[in-house]
C-alpha cells in the first residue's frame, strides 16, 4: 500500500506557495525554493541550512508528520552574508481575505517580493495579527483541500543527512506503510 504522505505534503506545500503568490513553475535559478519533510531538529537543521546553501536559494519548509492530516508548521532557511539562518515556527498571516499569505517570525514579516524573492519587512501591528493568522490558516486549509495531487516531475528528495548531490528524483520514491 502506498502512503498518502507525499501527495498530502505536496498539496500543502504547493497551496502555501500559491497563496504567497509564488508561481508554481519557475526557472532553475529561482531564489526561493519550497520543500516539505518531517519536523527538523538538531542535525536536521544544519542539513536544511546546507541544502539552502547548496541550492543557492532561501527555503520555505513545511513540516508534515507521516500520520497527520495537516502540517505541523512552517520554517525558513534564509541565506545571509555569513551563512544560512534557520527560522523555526513561522506563523501564517494574511492582512485580509484577498491578501497574499505572509510568514511572521519574531522579528520580521516574510513575503514574496520583487523578482519572486523571499523578502522581509516590519511586522504588522499586534492588534491585527490574531485575526490575520486565523484568516491565513483557514485559507491555507481550504486551498490545500482543493488542490489536485501535483505532479512530481522535476521534484527531488534529499535523504536525511544528505546533500543536494545525494538527491533522488521523486519518480524513484515509493513510501509504503
Amino acid at each position: 500500500m502506498t502512503s498518502p504522505y507525499l501527495d498530502l505534503a505536496q498539496k500543502w506545500s504547493l497551496a502555501l506557495r500559491t497563496l504567497m503568490t509564488h508561481p508554481g513553475h519557475t526557472h532553475r535559478f529561482d531564489t526561493t525554493a519550497w520543500c516539505f519533510s518531517s519536523p527538523r531538529i538538531g542535525d536536521d537543521i544544519a542539513a536544511m541550512a546546507q541544502l539552502a546553501a547548496d541550492k543557492g536559494c532561501d527555503l520555505v519548509h513545511v513540516a508534515c508528520a507521516l500520520d497527520a492530516d495537516e502540517p505541523l508548521g512552517v520554517s525558513l532557511a534564509i541565506r545571509g552574508r555569513t551563512g544560512v539562518r534557520w527560522i523555526p515556527n513561522a506563523r501564517l498571516y494574511a492582512a485580509d481575505e484577498n491578501a497574499p499569505i505572509e510568514l511572521l517570525t519574531d522579528s520580521d514579516r516574510w513575503f514574496i517580493g520583487a523578482l519572486r524573492r523571499l523578502s522581509a519587512s516590519e511586522l504588522p501591528p499586534q492588534a491585527r495579527r490574531v485575526s490575520g493568522e486565523g484568516i491565513a490558516w483557514r485559507r491555507w486549509r481550504e486551498k490545500a483541500s482543493q488542490m489536485e495531487a501535483p505532479s512530481r516531475d522535476g521534484m527531488i528528495w534529499v535523504p536525511r543527512g544528505g546533500t543536494i548531490n545525494d538527491a533522488i528524483p521523486y519518480d524513484r520514491i515509493n513510501v509504503t506503510t
